[in-house]
C-alpha cells in the first residue's frame, strides 16, 4: 500500500540528470519535498506563492529569476542528501506542515485544514482504515454480513474498508466488469476532469499514470488493478442487477432481490446494505416525437455502440455539455458530416494541459523524492477553491448589468469575464460562434466543462453545423428543427446526461413499515450527511443526495469520507452487539433543512436556465454547500448521539415534517471542535 511517504526508490543518477529534473518538474511541490530533504523550511520561508493559475499549476507564481535560483537550491538539497545515502526524510510538526500546505497552495488556509490534509495526502500511512474500539471476535463480525449495490469506484472503496476490517461483504454489480462509470462510459474522447495524482485512493497512489487527466480506459484498469491488488474480485458477483430491498424488522437484515444473467430472481440477506450506484448511473434520452421512427442507430453516449460505424456518415450529436464536448471532436474528425444539437450553451474553460502525458521527469520525482507525491496531491486537490465560496453565491446587493441575469456577485461577475475572454479568444476567427457559445447566465449556474480547445475548434470546422433553436421531431431520415429545417442524419448520438434526480433508479428500497425509500421523500430526497435515512436500519447510501462536489475536491475523497463514516456506524453496531442502528429523524430534519437553508443562496438555484442540479420542485438535491474541509470533520467518526438507542423507534411517518427544528439546530461537527468552522463554498 502507497502513500506520499514511500518515494524510496533509490537516487543513483549522476548531477546532470539531477539538474534536468529540477529545471522540469513543479517548483512549489520540489521545494516542499526540499524539506524533508534538508530538515529545514529555510528554503521556501520568505518566498511569496500566488494560488495555481489553473489546475495543476506548480509555479506558485514565483518570478522567473527567484525561481531559477530556488532550484538551484533543490538541486543541492537532492545531491547532498544522495550522497549522504538517503537518510530518513525529516518529518516536520503539524505547525510546520501547515507553513508548507499555505506555501504550496498560495495563500492562508489555517490551522483546520492540516489535519485534513495530512490524511488526504496519505502522510501518516492510511490513517482512513477502520480501528476496531474494542475487540471483537471473527464469529460476530462474520454474523453481519454487508450487501453492497454497485462495482463502481465508491463499491469497491466500501468492500475494500470492510475487507480490512474482517467483515464479510459481497458486492452486487449490473455489469460485466467494475468501474461504474469508467466502465459503462465508453464514447470517444471519455477522460475525467480532475486531475489524475488526486482522481485516485489516498492509500493507493503509487500507479503511475501517462496522463494528467486520464482517458476512460486508463481510470478502467487502475480500479481493476486496485481490485487485483487487494484481493476484492471473489466478494464481486457480476452480471447481476438489484431489483429491490426490503427490511426484515423481525430478523433486523435486509431481504435484497435481485436478478442474475439468467433473467431468473434471487434474494440474498444481509444485515447492512450499502447502496453505492451513485448519481450519474443512468443515462437519459430525452422523449423525443418521432424517434421511433428513425430509420438509422440512434444511441446514448453512455450505451455506446462499438459496432455502429460513424465513419463517413452524417451524425447528429443532441447535447453539447460535459459529455458532448469530449466526443463531439472525436466524432467530428470521421464523420461526413456532424450537426449538434444544443439546447443552451456551457461555460467552458480551456485548460493548458487538459491532454498532457505525464513527463518522465515528473514520473522520477514522484518515484524518488521525498513526499514529493503527496505534495502533488495537495496541489492538484487545489485547496484553495474550499475557500472560495463567493464566485458560486448569490449577492442580494450585486447590481451588475443586468442584475442578477449574468452574475451574481462580483466574484461571480470576475469568473464571467475571464471565461467569456477565453472563449471569444478562441473564437476570434468565426465572430459568428460567439453568441451561440457564449452563455447568457451566470458562470457555475451549470456545471463547467473544462476543455482542451478541440470542442471549439470542431465546431469551427465546415462540416459541422451547430444548431440552438432546439427541436420539433424526429424523422426517419433525420431531425426538424424548431424552425422547420431538416438535418438529414444515418446516426443519433445522444449526449443528454443522466437521470440524476432518480436517485438509486430503478431499484425499490423498503424500509420499516414497508415504506418506499422515495415515498418517505416524496421529491425532497435527502440524508444525514447524504448516507443515512430514518426509518431505514442498517441502510447506508454513497453519493446520496446533496453530495456532489459544487466546488472543489474529487468525488474518490468524498467516497473515503463516506466509506469511514460507514463503517464507522457499521463496526458500533457490530462492537456494541446490536441489531440495528438507525439516524434520529430529528435530526435528519434539522440537517437537510441546513442543507437546503445554505442551498438558498447558491446559483444554482436561480431559473434562468436548466440544470440537473435541481428536481421539479426546484429544489436542489444533488450539490453540496459545504467545503471539503467542513464534510471531512463531520464524517470522521459517527456520532451514537445522532442515532436511536436500542428498542427506540422514529415517530410515525405522517410526523416527518412536522416540529422540525431551525437549521442553525442541525448537528454541525465543528461546533464540537476547536478548529472554527471553515467558510462554505460552492
Amino acid at each position: 500500500m502507497s502513500t506520499a511517504n514511500q518515494a524510496d526508490k533509490p537516487i543513483i543518477e549522476d548531477d546532470a540528470f539531477l539538474a534536468h529534473i529540477v529545471e522540469d518538474v513543479g517548483l512549489v511541490q520540489l521545494l516542499c519535498s526540499a524539506v524533508h530533504m534538508t530538515g529545514s523550511l529555510a528554503i521556501i520561508r520568505g518566498v511569496a506563492t500566488k494560488p495555481p493559475a489553473y489546475n495543476g499549476d506548480g509555479s506558485g507564481g514565483v518570478p522567473p529569476e527567484q525561481a531559477a535560483e530556488l532550484r538551484t537550491r533543490a538541486l543541492a538539497a537532492i545531491k547532498a542528501w544522495r550522497d549522504a545515502g538517503q537518510p530518513e526524510p525529516y518529518r516536520p510538526t503539524d505547525a510546520e506542515i501547515g507553513e508548507m500546505i499555505d506555501f504550496l497552495v498560495g495563500t492562508r488556509l489555517g490551522e483546520a485544514y492540516t489535519p485534513v490534509i495530512k490524511d488526504e495526502m496519505g502522510y501518516d500511512g492510511d490513517t482512513r482504515e477502520y480501528r476496531w474500539p474494542k475487540p471483537v471476535d471473527d464469529a460476530r463480525k462474520h454474523a453481519n454480513p454487508v450487501l453492497v449495490i454497485g462495482g463502481g469506484m465508491s463499491g469497491l472503496l466500501m468492500a475494500f474498508r470492510l475487507r480490512q476490517a474482517g467483515i464479510p461483504v459481497k458486492v452486487i454489480e449490473k455489469n460485466k466488469g467494475i468501474g461504474g462509470t469508467w466502465h459503462e462510459n465508453r464514447y470517444p474522447g471519455c477522460r475525467v476532469d480532475v486531475a489524475s495524482h488526486s482522481y485516485s485512493f489516498s492509500f493507493m497512489q503509487d500507479y503511475r499514470w501517462p496522463t494528467l487527466y486520464s482517458p476512460q480506459p486508463e481510470l478502467e484498469r487502475y480500479f481493476n488493478i486496485f481490485v487485483d491488488r487487494f484481493g476484492l474480485r471473489d466478494a464481486i458477483v457480476f452480471d447481476t442487477e438489484v431489483v429491490r430491498a426490503d427490511y426484515d424488522e423481525t430478523a433486523h437484515r435486509w431481504a435484497v432481490t435481485m436478478r442474475g444473467p439468467d433473467g431468473r430472481s434471487r434474494i440474498e440477506q444481509a444485515r447492512s446494505l450499502v447502496s453505492a450506484v451513485g448519481q450519474l448511473n443512468r443515462g437519459k434520452i430525452p422523449d423525443l416525437s418521432g424517434l421511433e421512427s428513425f430509420a438509422g442507430p440512434y444511441f446514448h453516449t453512455s450505451q455506446w455502440r462499438s459496432d455502429v460505424a460513424l465513419a463517413g456518415k452524417r451524425v447528429i450529436v443532441v447535447g453539447a455539455a460535459a459529455t458532448g464536448t469530449q466526443a463531439i471532436p472525436q466524432i467530428a474528425a470521421t464523420a461526413a458530416h456532424t450537426t449538434i444539437f444544443m439546447r443552451s450553451s456551457n461555460w467552458m474553460a480551456v485548460h493548458p494541459e487538459y491532454t498532457r502525458d505525464v513527463r518522465a521527469s515528473e514520473q522520477w520525482a514522484l518515484d524518488h523524492l521525498p513526499y514529493y507525491a503527496g505534495w502533488q496531491r495537495t496541489l492538484y486537490f487545489n485547496w484553495p477553491f474550499d475557500l472560495t465560496p463567493s464566485r458560486f453565491k448569490i449577492d442580494p446587493d450585486w447590481q451588475g448589468a443586468p442584475p442578477g441575469k449574468l452574475s451574481t456577485s462580483a466574484a461571480n461577475e470576475m469568473s464571467r469575464v475571464r471565461l467569456t475572454e477565453g472563449l471569444e479568444k478562441f473564437l476570434a476567427d468565426t465572430p459568428e460562434l460567439i453568441d451561440k457559445v457564449v452563455p447568457d447566465y451566470p458562470p457555475y449556474m451549470k456545471r463547467p466543462n473544462v476543455i482542451d480547445g478541440s470542442f471549439l475548434r470542431a465546431l469551427q470546422r465546415d462540416d459541422v453545423d451547430l444548431v440552438t433553436c432546439g427541436i420539433e421531431r424526429v424523422v426517419p431520415n433525420g431531425i426538424v428543427d424548431a424552425e422547420g429545417v431538416l438535418h438529414e442524419a444515418d446516426a443519433i448520438v445522444f449526449a443528454t446526461g443522466f437521470h440524476t434526480q432518480k436517485f438509486l433508479f430503478p431499484m425499490e428500497i423498503h424500509g420499516r413499515g414497508g415504506v418506499a425509500l422515495n415515498e418517505y421523500w416524496d421529491d425532497e430526497p435527502g440524508g444525514l450527511y447524504g448516507i443515512v435515512v430514518p426509518h431505514f436500519p442498517n441502510f447506508y447510501m454513497m453519493y446520496g443526495p446533496n453530495t456532489n462536489l459544487g466546488f472543489n475536491g474529487t468525488l474518490i475523497f468524498n467516497s473515503e469520507c463516506q466509506a469511514r463514516y460507514i463503517i464507522a456506524n457499521i463496526g458500533r453496531m457490530i462492537a456494541d452487539d446490536l441489531d440495528e442502528i438507525e439516524v434520529r429523524e430529528d435530526v435528519y430534519q434539522r440537517y437537510n433543512d441546513k442543507v437546503q437553508g445554505e442551498l438558498k443562496d447558491f446559483v444554482w438555484t436561480l431559473d434562468h436556465t436548466n440544470n440537473w442540479f435541481k428536481n421539479a420542485k426546484g429544489r436542489v438535491t444533488t450539490n453540496s454547500p459545504w467545503s471539503c474541509a467542513q464534510y471531512w470533520r463531520w464524517t470522521r467518526d459517527s456520532d451514537p448521539a445522532d442515532f436511536l438507542a436500542p428498542g427506540e423507534h422514529n415517530a410515525r411517518l405522517s410526523s416527518r415534517s412536522q416540529g422540525a427544528a431551525s437549521p442553525s439546530d442541525a448537528p454541525d461537527r465543528d461546533a464540537k471542535e476547536t478548529a472554527p468552522r471553515s467558510e462554505v463554498r460552492a
